[in-house]
């Protein structure tokens, strides 16, 4: 790229909106996060200011930045591409907008006094950033037939799908907009059991707002009640199922094996041709055995760091010895309590 071409970079605004959300479909790196609808929703639920950053050469955009300014009680203020997201960062068309990129997003740390930028990349993104190595991602092509969805899973995930399948009955989920509630509810009770903190209701309602059918919930039931429940959203040809809960007796009856095979086979109805199981810890062997076991294979993710102040790599997770205590207290709280506490302490922990 010549002197003239170096792209020019500029904070994001509305009339941008339109071209942006555009070339991140287009983007082969793109994810449901670049989406600006998943701006709007956190900015609506938290409040977070967004200072998005979008790169031009000759008239045209060759990348953008989702940025939000986030202060926190517990570690400051921060730059975080994106909030309550598993994927974000910087999307460009090459190397030198996405250094731009980079450099103004330096600039705006130090302008804000933030701590620290965080770029939550999917894919390696060729920057010279510290790195944390914490993360895999899980993702597969589907069949092109519904009917076809069980015979993809390795054996004993397949038998106990069946398995869950005739204890609850082939009529067990139902999708649709009116279940979001319900599986809100779904989720909190399995945060709690987790000892980790909700985010809050406003959240999944302000992205059902944006996403509109392109955010779905499925619930599973058991004799008309609700025992398991994911709220997933559609990206080009992608499903992503990215809020999930279940009662104890769900996971007695295998209501999650059902529950995501029923959910590949909606997608697969729906036309789509992938299935992004999303991310997990590695230390957290429950999990990420159980997308293993979905015949899901792990990919590292990227998330990069420009540390303003120096200092180690931040570390939110449930495997910081420094919050193990907290989590052991929040599983004894009353749900409550937790639903309420948990919606204003994720507002801090993005």
């Amino acid at each position: 790229m010549t002197r003239q071409d170096a792209p020019e970079v500029k904070r994001a605004d509305e009339r941008d909106a339109g071209p942006w959300d555009a070339y991140a479909a287009g983007h082969p790196a793109g994810t449901v996060f670049h989406k600006l609808a998943w701006s709007r929703a956190v900015q609506a639920a938290y409040g977070h200011e967004p200072l998005h950053l979008l790169a031009r050469s000759e008239g045209h955009i060759c990348g953008v930045l989702p940025l939000f300014l986030v202060k926190s009680l517990l570690a400051g203020r921060l730059l975080v591409s994106v909030p309550y997201a598993t994927y974000g960062g910087i999307l460009a068309d090459s190397h030198e907008a996405a250094a731009a990129l980079l450099a103004s997003a330096r600039d705006l740390c130090r302008q804000f006094r933030a701590r620290y930028l965080e770029l939550r990349h999917r894919e390696p993104s060729g920057l010279d950033l510290p790195e944390m190595d914490r993360y895999d991602t899980f993702r597969k092509s589907l069949p092109e037939r519904a009917e076809d969805v069980m015979a993809t899973l390795p054996r004993k995930t397949r038998a106990a799908a069946r398995n869950g399948l005739k204890r609850l009955g082939d009529d067990c989920t139902a999708v649709g907009r009116e279940w979001l509630d319900t599986v809100y509810d779904l989720y909190s009770v399995t945060l709690r059991r987790l000892g980790s903190p909700n985010y809050s209701r406003g959240l999944f309602h302000a992205l059902l707002r944006e996403y509109g059918d392109d955010c779905v919930p499925l619930v599973v039931r058991d004799g008309g009640r609700p025992i398991a429940g994911v709220v997933s959203f559609v990206f080009r040809d992608e499903i992503v199922p990215y809020f999930s809960g279940s009662l104890d007796v769900g996971m007695e009856k295998d209501a999650n094996n059902v529950m995501y095979v029923r959910l590949m086979e909606y997608a697969v109805g729906r036309g789509l041709r992938r299935f992004d199981f999303n991310r997990t810890r590695r230390d957290n062997r429950g999990p990420y055995d159980f997308k293993r076991h979905h015949g899901f294979e792990p990919t590292p993710l990227h998330y990069q760091f420009y540390l303003s102040g120096g200092g180690e790599l931040p570390n939110f997770t449930p495997s910081n010895e420094k919050y193990a205590l907290a989590g052991r207290l929040w599983r004894r709280l009353p749900l409550w309590l937790t639903r309420t506490a948990g919606a204003r302490i994720t507002k801090w922990v993005p």
